[in-house]
């Protein structure tokens, strides 16, 4: 069963940060700049790493991945009550259910 994933990375080179970004947004919706939402089951999670692995430089790049709980809805996802702090989260109408 799916579920879903914050994928934040800060990364310390040019190029793998290129790199990670193709990587990554394979699997997910760009909430902000490094930031992502991914959908995955564990098996394309367990991809998402191996790819990963290969680019990352362990003492200077951080990828951080946070649980956000199981898929639920099929078809919608809309945004929990947040808060946000300077430029206002821009959705454009689109809704996410993050858990």
């Amino acid at each position: 069963m799916p579920r879903n994933y914050l994928v934040a990375y800060d990364i310390a080179n040019d190029l793998r940060l290129r790199r990670v970004h193709k990587i990554v947004r394979d699997y997910g919706e760009r909430m902000q700049w490094s930031v992502y939402l991914c959908r995955i089951s564990p098996a394309e999670k367990a991809e998402l790493f191996r790819k990963l692995n290969k680019v990352l430089h362990g003492k200077e790049d951080q990828v951080l991945v946070l649980d956000l709980g199981r898929v639920r809805g099929l078809h919608e996802r809309e945004l929990p009550d947040h808060e946000t702090l300077g430029r206002p989260l821009d959705l454009d109408g689109r809704r996410y259910l993050v858990f």
